[in-house]
């Protein structure tokens, strides 16, 4: 087996995309890439609501996966987001015995753990600990250091970190995906920070960013600050909100309607109400749901449906989810939209209404043979996925299998 060779994959409500990369000198270069589409309601509000189902789709693209880079696919990063991942932030203090010590490694850790502990018994067994990473420290209550302060001297210490939990009933369904599909799971991340590795800048981080990741069914967001994520976060809400507005409102099929909203929605709709904007007056063949054409209907009807639920998700989901506003106007770098609902009409105008900030739609990087058809937002969360595995420290024992069986169990179980 190689060990250079990673493979991750987003599955999302409509899809799942699975992509591999080799580690070389050159840095990371694709060996191969799969998309397949998603039946309806085998995952639902980012919940696998079908696992066989959803098992047999996610063999299907390893499968095909192995057969682009000669080898079986056994390890895979996946992302986790779909309503269930949440991220806080949490500080604990401890004085230093005796006042004024050299502060240690075993100081950090201890205190780690500590903090660690809080967030597992505030959460209960419903929730699993992904990561709990510390963001800053804080020596005497004066000194702030992002590094952890070994060798320092002090009477105290506080460390600030940023907790992310999950739920521990969906992380099992897609575990049991994964297995039942002859693979294990490697890593897992936040999609909301896949999509930040592979759309984001280090300036963009530092000067800081809201990330808005709008799926089908879920929306994932990442506040950035000073270099720092200070809030993980996904709602279950999505693009296909909108689609099920819309065939409701117009009584089209869902399908139809999801069609009526990529064409001929318009989520800037106020913009264009107060510039006299043509387009609005333009009429559009609308379909009952026995597929027999029943009306035309203005783009402007069609628009104010897709603009009141797209306002909803940002101001009255996401904003909300913001406990301090002012924090969100340290975000100089303005907001950054990605996933498919990123391909809407006018969302960036929608958004900076909304947030008195620019927008901008994220765009993956360009990987080293990678196909320029999947350099679209819908796919930022595998790619950022395998960029993230791919910085992920792998020691040589890996390369032995019962050594990273036992890694994988120690680290999920």
């Amino acid at each position: 087996m190689n060990g250079n060779i990673l493979t991750a994959l987003d599955i999302g409500t409509s899809k799942v995309f699975g992509i591999s990369g080799i580690r070389s000198a050159n840095g990371l270069e694709i060996v191969g890439a799969e998309v397949q589409n998603l039946p309806e309601d085998i995952v639902k509000k980012g919940r696998i609501a079908d696992i066989e189902e959803a098992s047999n789709c996610i063999f299907e693209v390893l499968k095909s996966l192995g057969g682009k880079i000669g080898e079986k696919v056994e390890w895979v990063t996946i992302g986790m987001g779909g309503g269930h991942l949440k991220g806080t932030i949490h500080t604990r203090r401890t004085e230093i015995e005796p006042q004024g010590r050299e502060i240690g490694e075993a100081d950090v850790e201890s205190l780690k753990r500590e903090i660690r502990s809080a967030v597992i018994a505030a959460n209960g067994p419903g929730r699993k600990v992904l990561y709990t990473i510390p963001q800053e420290y804080k020596i005497d209550d004066l000194n702030v250091t992002r590094k952890p302060p070994v060798g320092m001297h002090g009477n105290s210490l506080e460390m600030k970190v940023h907790a992310i939990t999950v739920e521990t009933n969906p992380w099992q369904d897609i575990k049991n995906c994964i297995k039942s599909s002859a693979a294990q799971i490697e890593n897992i991340y936040p999609h909301s920070w896949a999509v930040a590795e592979a759309t984001l800048t280090e300036e963009e981080k530092r000067v800081g960013c809201l990330l808005i990741d709008i799926g089908k069914g879920t929306t994932d967001i990442a506040l950035f600050a000073d270099g720092n994520t200070i809030l993980t976060d996904s709602i279950k809400v999505g693009g296909g909100n909108v689609d099920i507005d819309l065939a409701k409102g117009l009584h089209t099929p869902v399908a139809f309607a999801e069609e009526l909203k990529k064409k001929h929605g318009w989520c800037d709709y106020p913009s264009l109400v107060q510039e006299k904007d043509r387009v609005l007056s333009e009429t559009v063949e609308i379909f009952d749901l026995s597929g027999k054409m029943s009306r035309r209907v203005a783009v402007e009807e069609i628009s104010k449906i897709v603009y009141e639920r797209m306002r909803e998700i940002f101001e009255d989901f996401v904003k909300h989810r913001i406990e301090k506003p002012a924090v969100l106007y340290t975000a100089g770098a303005g907001i950054i939209i990605s996933g498919g609902g990123a391909r809407l009409n006018g969302i960036t105008k929608l958004a900076e209404t909304v947030f008195e900030m620019p927008a901008r739609i994220a765009i993956p990087r360009n990987l080293f043979n990678l196909d320029e058809s999947f350099l679209q937002p819908e796919f930022s969360s595998g790619i950022g996925l395998l960029l993230l595995a791919s910085k992920q420290e792998r020691r040589d024992e890996k390369n032995n299998l019962w050594q990273k069986a036992k890694k994988v169990w120690e680290k999920w179980f």
